[in-house]
């Protein structure tokens, strides 16, 4: 798709969504995902913290977002708060989408090698990746 995201019908555009949506958008190219060529209905009767559906524009950080992963050629529906790193006590790095099959510390080079393929950049934050890019170059 050769367009942005858009904010979802049911956000309002204010700088806080714009500034979200600003924010999240790297990390959805960083994951090899983008947006759905075929574009999904929006739910109706969303509100802030409730909703049923998936939507075509970037919904906030709590609703389900209709993306396509690049690595994978699946129509996934992850939620942007999914997405981000988490830190903290526990610090881990952004994760894949459930189902994934590049998904795991086991399939990096496959990982690897499909970011290669795809002519994507592989993420700073995917060391396992990196690490049997590394390997093969030895």
């Amino acid at each position: 798709m050769t367009s942005g995201p858009s904010l979802s019908s049911f956000l309002p555009d204010n700088k806080r969504n714009r500034d979200s949506l600003a924010a999240v958008w790297p990390r959805v190219l960083e994951l090899g995902y983008a947006l759905r060529a075929v574009p999904v209905d929006e739910p109706e009767g969303c509100t802030r913290t409730r909703c049923a559906g998936v939507h075509q524009g970037y919904p906030g950080s709590e609703h389900r977002w209709a993306l396509h992963c690049l690595l994978c050629a699946v129509d996934i529906e992850p939620y942007p708060s999914h997405m981000r790193e988490r830190t903290g006590k526990n610090p881990a790095p952004p994760r894949r989408h459930k189902g994934c099959k590049f998904s795991g510390p086991g399939r990096a080079q496959a990982r690897a090698a499909r970011y290669i393929a795809l002519g994507l950049p592989l993420p700073d934050w995917d060391k396992d990746a990196r690490a049997a890019v590394a390997a093969l170059a030895a």
